[in-house]
């Protein structure tokens, strides 16, 4: 493409797109790899300056870039297929058992108690303790979160069995550049609210000259997550991280008669069972008691009356969070009578409930209706539009459908 646009100097592209000169020449000289955002910057550039064509770069931009990413990754792994195959010659180069971590999984790490120590970031991820090397979560958006590192460089609240996490994506203590987004790592640890799996938490603490940089310090729950405004006017993710009590730290002192039958069924060639959990909390109390009476039971939502065996059943669902840093008031204006589905919805941020209280379904913005309200029930509209900024929408702002 460069050269069919008459090569250019870098410097000249540059004026006319949103890259410098300096990443142009990287890109040509094949030292960095272009992101699809970034390629379309170029050929906007390249667009400007070409010469007389028949067919401008601008109609062919999604062809050009498609191709142009196939050929960069295509490239890159036959580079780093080739940079293994030379280490492996190198003396000493050959993979051992120690190069490879053991364990990629929630939960504890088989022989890693709290408090043990590592020297670098290299060992704990060869010991499956955390296995991203740079950054401070490992997991996917669609399991949840395995583990985290705090490092000491975001504006994380740290007291020990109560972690407020700051998320990934522009967290520089000295600027931030934009928002923070529900994806990646945040994502994963928003998963991992929902699925109640416990995440591996580590710390940076001082080095000596007997102690490594690193301590593994147990296994913590996300209780909580929410999106607030931080120290630069950019919004940031914030995630609750309650440490385990010792007895679900994933050891075991002593084999129990459990594990020897589960031995036995091995040896008879059967399955064994596994034990997992997931908490959710569902409170009961006389607020929250008095809101369900005065809707019979019926979500506020759909208008459903689940009959159950002993009466009608519905939960009763804080709009705005009871724990800190919320700290919303366990009063009736902050609490809905909702179905358990549109309960979890709402606690998910999936459920968006407007100041005119019409309700939107965030997955597909779909309207769902309007919040029944009564005359001895009248919700808070600070409370609505707390929820919304607390999951990730701006402030003052009605989500359409």
């Amino acid at each position: 493409m460069w050269q069919e646009c008459g090569s250019p100097s870098t410097g000249r592209v540059a004026r006319h797109c949103g890259l410098s000169a300096r990443s142009l020449d990287s890109y040509l000289g094949g030292r960095t790899l272009p992101t699809a955002a970034r390629l379309r910057e170029l050929i906007n550039g390249l667009s400007v300056v070409q010469r007389d064509s028949e067919v401008p770069l601008s109609s062919q931009r999604k062809a050009l870039v498609g191709e142009a990413l196939f050929r960069a990754r295509t490239a890159h792994k036959e580079e780093r297929s080739r940079v293994r195959q030379l280490a492996k010659a190198l003396p000493g180069g050959q993979p051992t058992d120690s190069d490879t971590p053991h364990f990629d999984g929630f939960g504890a790490v088989p022989g890693v108690r709290p408090g043990q120590r590592f020297a670098t970031r290299r060992a704990l991820a060869q010991t499956g303790v955390h296995r991203q090397s740079i950054a401070g979560i490992a997991g996917r958006g669609d399991r949840g979160a395995e583990s985290v590192v705090l490092a000491g460089t975001h504006a994380d609240d740290d007291h020990g069995d109560v972690i407020i996490y700051t998320g990934e994506g522009s967290v520089d203590p000295r600027r931030q550049t934009h928002d923070q987004q529900l994806t990646r790592g945040n994502a994963a640890l928003a998963a991992s609210a929902a699925t109640g799996l416990p995440v591996r938490v580590t710390r940076r603490i001082a080095t000596g000259p007997h102690a490594g940089s690193y301590r593994y310090d147990g296994l913590y729950r996300v209780e909580d997550y929410w999106s607030e405004q931080g120290p630069h006017g950019h919004r940031v993710w914030r995630f609750r991280l309650v440490q385990l009590p010792a007895v679900e730290q994933g050891e075991v002192a002593q084999p129990t008669p459990a594990l020897t039958a589960g031995t036995q069924m091995r040896e008879r060639g059967d399955r064994p069972r596994s034990v997992s959990s997931v908490q959710r909390v569902v409170r009961s109390t006389a607020t929250a008691n008095l809101v369900k009476r005065m809707h019979d039971y019926t979500c506020q939502v759909c208008g459903i009356r689940l009959q159950g065996a002993t009466g009608g059943y519905a939960e009763a669902a804080h709009i705005r969070p009871l724990e800190p840093p919320h700290d919303g008031p366990d009063a009736v204006e902050n609490v809905l009578c909702l179905c358990p589905n549109h309960h979890v919805l709402l606690d998910q941020g999936m459920l968006i409930i407007n100041d005119d209280l019409t309700v939107v379904n965030r997955a597909d913005s779909t309207l769902l209706g309007r919040l029944h309200e009564t005359a001895e029930h009248r919700v808070d509209r600070r409370h609505l539009a707390h929820h919304r900024v607390h999951h990730g929408l701006p402030t003052d702002v009605t989500y359409q459908a």
